[in-house]
This record gives structure tokens, sequence and C-alpha cells, in this order.
């Protein structure tokens, strides 16, 4: 199994916790995994001595970096010479900088994300904005599924950047349009990562570019049109 973590952006606010995260996730990941694996990160801010610590990680096949001022899409969908290698891995964990991993079996949702023929699967989250990314049981299948931490494959990955836009940076509003995109999307609640860091300064601009989004892209104007309950199927014989 070739496999990718990549960080959607990384950034310098709350750089100690979210240099602890980092380090904790990939340790978490080899010990879970036992095999070596890549990673690929979009800096917003160039920070030299988290790419120096990165090197000395003796697990990490390859690292990928781009460094580029922005927000979350400005970066990843601009990143563009990581595109054709993308290609070179079986599965991507696509995450952000205050994710924390808690309990995951990488192995196991892969076995489950193809079993299910699900195209984005999330662990639980614990304090994720909304309740049902922590309080369901089981698989589920989502129409809504906040993004903190996805496994995919390239395919899906691209699938995934395709329904986004430079514009709409803080990709709010995204996340509830799995369903009218038709994309199959699940979260096990088996497993648990933690968002650790709150973010409010940018929800007045993010609120409105979403809506745009809504307006450009969809038949929807604003998130209260977006009526599709977000769990749409428990599955209890999941395994």
């Amino acid at each position: 199994m070739k496999l990718l973590y990549y960080l959607a952006a990384f950034g310098n606010s709350n750089l100690e916790r979210k240099r602890e995260i980092l380090f904790h996730n990939l340790n978490y990941i080899f010990n879970d995994i036992n095999e070596n694996f890549s990673i690929a990160i979009n800096f917003y801010d160039i920070n030299d001595d988290i790419k120096f610590a990165i090197k000395q990680l003796l697990f990490i096949e390859n690292i990928y970096i781009y460094e580029k001022q922005g927000v979350l899409t400005e970066l990843f969908l601009t990143n563009n010479y990581l595109d054709s290698n993308i290609n070179l891995y079986d599965y991507i964990i696509f995450i952000l900088d205050d994710v924390k991993i808690i309990n995951i079996n990488i192995k196991n949702m892969i076995e489950i994300k193809n079993k299910h023929k699900i195209e984005i699967l999330s662990p639980k989250i614990n304090n994720a904005s909304h309740s049902f990314m922590y309080t369901e049981q089981n698989l589920t299948l989502n129409n809504k599924l906040e993004f903190f931490l996805y496994l995919l494959t390239p395919k899906d990955f691209f699938k995934f950047c395709s329904i986004h836009t430079i514009k709409n940076k803080w990709m709010w509003g995204v996340d509830y349009l799995f369903g009218y995109y038709k994309i199959r999307a699940g979260l096990i609640n088996t497993y648990v990562a933690q968002h650790e860091l709150r973010d409010s300064n940018a929800s007045g601009e993010a609120w409105n570019l979403a809506c745009d989004y809504l307006t450009e892209k969809t038949p929807y104007t604003s998130f209260h049109d977006i009526i599709d309950p977000p769990v749409y199927e428990v599955i209890a014989e999941y395994v």
C-alpha cells in the first residue's frame, strides 16, 4: 500500500500546537500501518524548521512541499505540480493542520471504504461544528460531511477538488453538497480524530463566499435551502 498524508494547508498561527499535532499524526500512522509513507504539505507560511524535522523521519519516503500565501483552496487547488504524483499513491489521508488522530486503523478503514463503495470516508470527529460528526453509531452514509480528515483514492481526491473553487477559499457550504453532487460519503464512528483548534475570525467572509458559491453552482441560495438530512443510511453490519 502506498499512502500519502496530504496537509491541505499549514501555517504559523498556533504553530507549536500544529507542529505537535503533525508529528503525533505522522508517528501514529507509521505505528498503525508499519509501512513507510509520503507526505505533501501546502505551507502558507514558510517554515524551514518543520521541513527539516520531517526529513529526519526515516519512515517518510517522499516529501512534497508547496509554498503560497493563501487559504485552503487557494493552496491545494493551485498546487498543480503535485497532480501527477498523486496518482503514484493508492490512498490519501487529506487532513487539516489542527486535526489530531486519536484512534484509527487505516487498513480497516480502507477495507470498509472499498466494501461499501465509499468515495470519501471520515472518522468520527470530536469537537466538530455539527453533531452528526460525532454522535452517530456504526457506519453512516452522509449527504453532508464536514472536512477534517478524509480517506480518499486519487480518483476520489480529484473528484473532491473538482467541486471546489479557489474563490470559495474557506470551503464552507461544499461539505453540505455531497448528496447534491451524488458523491458517496461516509463516516465510520469506530474511529476518532479530534478537532483541536477553532478559528471564528473568518466566519463572516466564509459565510458570504459560501452563499456566492451556492448561488453560482447550485439551485440553492443559502444553507437554509439545503434540506437533505446529514445521515441518510446507518449500516450496523459494516465489517
